[in-house]
Formats: structure tokens, sequence, C-alpha cells
């Protein structure tokens, strides 16, 4: 366990340290290739500083007297002297409220004092003129003031600086220092190399552009050298700096030679000991995630790795590797691991990638459904921008009180409507919500009320649709629930009957005494109710197959005109015996059908029987087929013999019968094999009942 721990770290030491060198080699190898301390910036930047502070400083102060003489006054200088704490009155006003407590006679003599004054400001401009310039020659003085403080500070300190300059327009020149001893730096001022040319006036203090207005931006130019001794670098004030840079140096290029001794170290290990880093059961979790999300923790690490590694090379390089941020080098070197292991784990961004489980894909599958219903998106757009603006401008009309003009009508003509019209429709979202809820309970209640025509107004109304169905579905589960406790009852009477029969009959059998013709009488009786239960059996398993769709359809071109005659001729004998009229209108021209003709054959065969046990008799019986707009349709009517009630569609539900005493011969499932049949080859197949005139009618495409 310890082996595999050493490697990660090992591994994860070595780029810290390659990336290091190369953090090291971009930010600083301007710093330190091919540059000496000389041509540092930090030494460059001093150089610019004792430039125009030798100017401002030493080299070209202007005369004190001189700038006063340039100070000129204005109007508008009288002006705002004048007006500068308010008008004649405000000022009067002002002293007054000053001295209203204190009635002793010096302080009203004072306080007379500074009335007069102020008044007279407002009489004389020449009385203003002289305070203005008094005030202007203060600021010249602080100015001088300020300057010689810097003056001191900088003959103090100006960092083993000498100098040698000649003013090109004075001719007067300027020494500091041994210009003949042994040199580490020199920098010479010339035509050639430009001579140095910097402000009078030094910027840094206090009213230093009233005095630059005064002396018309003045630049003199100087020439000759400024240097810095080899003595000053060794053991001068600069050394210190000096051998920082040198220290700095050495760890910039000892940086670059670890880095690059890291670098084929770490080629060498990496291909011996990478498969290390796989570790299955990591990589199955890893790629549990998202492949956004491996991909942006991947980058995240990245990110960590690299700022710690730059934090160490700042610890490191400039700060003279004195403060190495332990902490963040163990951050380093975790995070490496952690990205050795990402890489090796993550899944690349080619092959079959799982898009769509992918974080921004649900987000983005989360929001495309925001404007399914394009009206409710927009206004809810519309109603958020309002809002975000309104807060908006209130917050900034705390900050900026002028912002009220704006904010007052907005927040009337906009604000409280835009709210008012939210909480509203919010009111009528909830109200739409508790219904639904309701009704997910099994509470109908009253109808949703619909308001306009938004889209909640739309659901509102689908919803008082949906409660309509329920209110249907409930009504048709309670007439399913009693036609299912009928269907019971009836399949236990039509099957006890002949049942009932065959168990007397065969105890009679049973009789030795009863004669030849007793017995030959039951076994037909005996034959007669088996069969009758067996046809009672095969309904019953031929009408549930057709419901649950477990059956195969052997459709052919069948001509329907031939298979109505055949059925009809199928029964001619018990037509002649039933004492009814049957009225056949069929044409002698054929209509073609693809059907099974078996199983239409059956449909017919039903519809014929259903008239033959439940016409009344002496009465007539139609049947017509005709061809009506590219559709067979089959037409049988008569009158019934029983009252059929309200519900004509009940007469097609198992065991259902007109003759609801049950003294008929019959399974009932007549009527429900034939509408399974119909359905099952897409016909339709419609009964009507207009008192006792019972009519079905049966539509079939034909080819």
């Amino acid at each position: 366990m310890k082996k595999p721990i050493i490697k990660d770290v090992l591994v994860s030491l070595l780029a810290v340290m390659i990336i290091l060198a190369f953090f090291t080699l971009i930010r600083d190898g301007g710093n330190y290739i091919g540059k000496t301390y000389f041509d540092s910036d930090g030494f460059n930047e001093e150089v610019s500083n004792f430039e125009s502070s030798v100017v401002s400083l030493i080299l070209a102060v202007p005369e004190i007297e001189e700038v006063k003489k340039n100070i000129t006054v204005t109007e508008e200088d009288i002006e705002e002297y004048r007006y500068r704490f308010g008008s004649l009155q405000e000022q009067l006003d002002s002293i007054l409220y000053q001295y209203e407590a204190r009635t002793d006679d010096e302080s009203i003599a004072e306080r007379n004092k500074k009335m007069e004054d102020i008044t007279k400001n407002f009489e004389d401009n020449v009385y203003v003129r002289d305070k203005v310039i008094i005030e202007k020659e203060k600021q010249v003085d602080e100015y001088f003031r300020g300057l010689e403080r810097s003056k001191n500070e900088f003959l103090n300190f100006n960092g083993g600086f000498i100098y040698s300059l000649t003013n090109k327009e004075t001719g007067e020149e300027f020494t500091n220092g041994d210009m003949d001893s042994k040199l580490a730096y020199k920098k010479e001022y010339s035509s050639k190399s430009n001579f140095l040319r910097e402000n009078v006036v030094n910027e840094y203090i206090e009213n230093s552009g009233y005095v630059e207005e005064l002396i018309a931006y003045s630049f003199p130019q100087f020439e000759g050298t400024i240097a810095i001794s080899e003595a000053s670098i060794m053991n001068g004030d600069r050394a210190e700096s000096y051998q920082y840079f040198k220290k700095e140096e050495r760890l910039f290029f000892g940086i670059l030679i670890l880095g690059t001794l890291a670098a084929i170290a770490f080629i060498f290990i990496w291909r011996k000991n990478k498969s290390h880093f796989q570790n299955e059961d990591g990589k199955y979790r890893y790629r549990s995630l998202p492949v956004d999300v491996q991909w942006g923790l991947f980058f995240l690490t990245i990110f960590i790795v690299f700022t710690a590694i730059n934090e160490l090379r700042i610890g490191i390089i400039h700060y003279g590797g004195y403060d190495i941020p332990i902490f963040t080098l163990i951050i380093a070197l975790l995070s490496t691991a952690l990205a050795f292991y990402q890489w090796m784990w993550i899944e690349k961004l080619y092959g079959n990638i799982e898009w769509k489980k992918s974080l921004v894909y649900s987000w983005f599958k989360s929001l495309e459904g925001f404007f399914l219903k394009r009206t409710i998106g927009v206004q809810t757009l519309i109603m958020l921008v309002v809002i975000f603006f309104w807060g908006f401008g209130t917050l900034l009309s705390v900050v900026m009180p002028i912002a009220f003009i704006v904010w007052v009508p907005a927040t009337m003509f906009i604000g409280i409507p835009v709210l008012v019209f939210l909480l509203s429709r919010m009111s009528y979202l909830n109200r739409i919500i508790v219904k639904t809820e309701e009704m997910a309970r099994g509470v109908i209640g009253n109808e949703i009320e619909v308001r306009g025509k938004s889209p909640i107004a739309e659901h509102a109304a689908n919803l008082n649709g949906l409660r309509e169905r329920i209110k249907s579905s409930h009504s048709e589960q309670a007439k399913s629930e009693r036609l299912k406790t009928e269907l019971i009852t009836n399949v236990s009477h039509d099957l006890r009957t002949p049942l009932t029969s065959i168990i007397t009959y065969t105890d009679l059998l049973k009789n030795p005494s009863i004669t030849d013709e007793e017995r030959a009488s039951y076994i037909a009786i005996l034959d007669k109710k088996s069969m009758r239960l067996k046809t009672l059996i095969e309904d019953l398993f031929e009408v549930s197959k057709m419901a649950t769709g477990n059956i195969e359809l052997d459709k052919r071109k069948v001509d329907l005109t031939q298979l109505l005659q055949q059925a009809i001729a199928e029964h001619q004998e018990d037509i002649n015996k039933s004492g009814l009229e049957y009225r056949v209108a069929i044409g002698t021209k054929p209509i073609m059908s693809y059907v099974d003709g078996q199983k239409w054959w059956r449909v017919l065969d039903n519809l014929i029987i259903n008239t033959l046990k439940y016409a009344m008799p002496n009465t007539r019986v139609y049947i017509n087929l005709d061809q009506i707009d590219g559709e067979a349709v089959f037409v049988i009517k008569n009158i019934a013999k029983y009252e059929l009630g309200n519900d004509v569609n009940e007469l097609t539900e198992r065991f259902k019968r007109a003759d609801t005493s049950r003294h008929t011969e019959g399974s009932g499932l007549g009527l429900a094999i034939a509408q399974s049949i119909v359905d099952l080859h897409g016909g339709n197949l419609r009964m009507d009942v207009d008192g006792d005139l019972f009519k079905v009618t049966v539509i079939i495409a034909v080819i």
C-alpha cells in the first residue's frame, strides 16, 4: 500500500516541478535570460525616479519670488471667492447664527467685524483681489515647503547615484560624487543618446499643478552622466537589492535545471507506472457522472494546479525562497495527482458519448420546456425582466434620489400593474392546482371557472374536459360493474341449465328398471344438452379470444354478396318454419372486400339467427346489402319479440339477451361475437332501436 502512495507523490512532485519550471520560464524569463541587475525593471524604475527627482529638486528649482510674480487674478477668481460660502445674505445670516448665543461686547465686536468684511467682499473688487493673491501665494509657499522636505529626503536616500550634469540653456554645472572612481553603472546624456529632460515641477508635491501653471510647464535639458560606483554595489545601500537580484537569478536558473531533470525522470517513471492511475473502482464512479461534469471537474482541478504552482513560483522567485507556502505545495501535489487520475478516468470527447445524459443537455431540455407554451414563457420572461429592473430602480433611487423622478411613474404604471397581474395569475393557477388535486383524489366537484383566453385558461378548460371524462368513466365503471354482475349471473344460469339436465338424466339412466324407449329418450336428451353446453363454452372462449385480440384473421378477397346469399340459404329451412316473412334486397353485382370469409360468415350467421330467435312472429324481417361511397353497407331489421329497453349498446355485452327471462335457446353471445369480428376487421357495427324496431347496420370497406 505504501509503494503506490510513494509513486503518486513522486510522479505528482515531478509534474509540479515541470509545470513550475514552465511557468517560471514564461513569466520570469524576460527578467533573467540575457539580463543583468541594471537591466531589471526595478532598477530602471529607480533610474526614472532619480531623473525626475534630481531635476525638480536639485538641478532646476525655480525661484519662489519669480513664481509669485506670475500670479494673476481673474474675474472668475474674484467671483468664486466672493460666493464661495453662498450669497451675501446667506453669509450674513450664518454669522448671525454663529454669534446668536454670545452677547458680550467682545463677541459682538468680532461679529460686526466679520459682517463688515463679508459686506466689503461684495462691494470692492480690489479688496477681494488682494485676498485672492494672498491665498495663491500661500499655495506657492506650501509647494516650496514640500519641495524642501522632498529635497532633504532625496539627498539622504538617493540610492547611491552620482552625477555630473550641465544645463544646456544656462551652462550651469552640477556635480555630486567622484566620477573617476570605478563605476558599476553609467548612463550618458547627450545629443546622440538624448538629453536629460524633465519637468522642473515635482508632481508628487502638494499644489504642484498650480505652480506648474505659473511657470508655463518648463522642461530644461541637461547633458552629462549619472552613475553608480562599484563600491556602492558591493558595500553600499544598493548592495542588498543587487545581491537579492543575483539570488533570484540563481533560483530562476536552478528551477529551470530541476524542471528539465524532472521532465526526464517523469517520462521514464510515467511509462512504467501510468497504469497505476487507472484505479477501476474510481474510474467506474467517475464515469457514472455526466460527461460535462467530468470535464468540468477536470478543468477545475487543472485550474487549482496552475494557481497553486504559480503561488509557489512567486514564493520561491520573488521572495528569495524564504516564504515557500507549505500548504500551497500540498494543494499542488494533491491536485496534480487528482488531475492524473482524472485524465485516466475521464470519458474522452470522441467515441460513443451519451451526450443526452449530460448535465447541460438536461438543463437545455428543462429550459426548452419553458417555451412549450410560448405565451406563458414570454409573459414570465417579461415579468421577470420588469421585476428585476423595478428592484434595480428601487436600489438606484436609494443611492441617487434624483432617480425617484423616473421610479415613481414607472412603479405606478408598470411595476404595480405587472405585480398585480402576476399575483392574479398565480392565484388563478393555485385554484386550478387545488381542483386538480381534488380530481386526483376522486372528488369531481364543480367545473373550474375559465377566465379569458390565456394558456392557464386553456388548461382550466382542458381540466373541465377531463372532469367530464372522469364523470363518464365513473358512469361507465358503474355500468361495467352492473354488467359484470349480470354476466356472472347469466353465465351461471346458462351453464347450470344444461348441466343440471345432464346430471338428472345421467342419474335416471343408472336405474336398471327403465325401458329401452325411456333409455333412448334420456340419451337423446343428454346428447342435446351436452351439445348445448359445448356450444356455450366454445362461444365463450371465442368471444374472449376476440376481445383480447388473441386471434389471427385469414383475410382474402371475398364477394360479400355471394357470402350473404349462402348464409340465407343455409337457414332457409328455419326461415320457412319461423312464420317470419324475410324481405331480402341483394343485388346481383359482386361487392368485393378484403375479409376473413369464415369469420365474416359467422357475423351474418349470428345476425340471421338473432332474427329467428327474437323477431316477433308473423312480422317481416328486412335484409339489405349495398355499396355506398366505397363501403359495403349491410342492414338487417325486425320487430322485436321482447322489450329492448333504452341502452341498445348493452345487447353486445356477453350473455346479454332481449329475453331477460332466458327461456329461449342461445348463448347470449351472438351479437358480442359479431361485434368483435367486425371490430377486428376495422369495420363498424351499429344497432338502433325505435320502439320495437331493432336495426343492425354493418359497414366494411370494399376493394
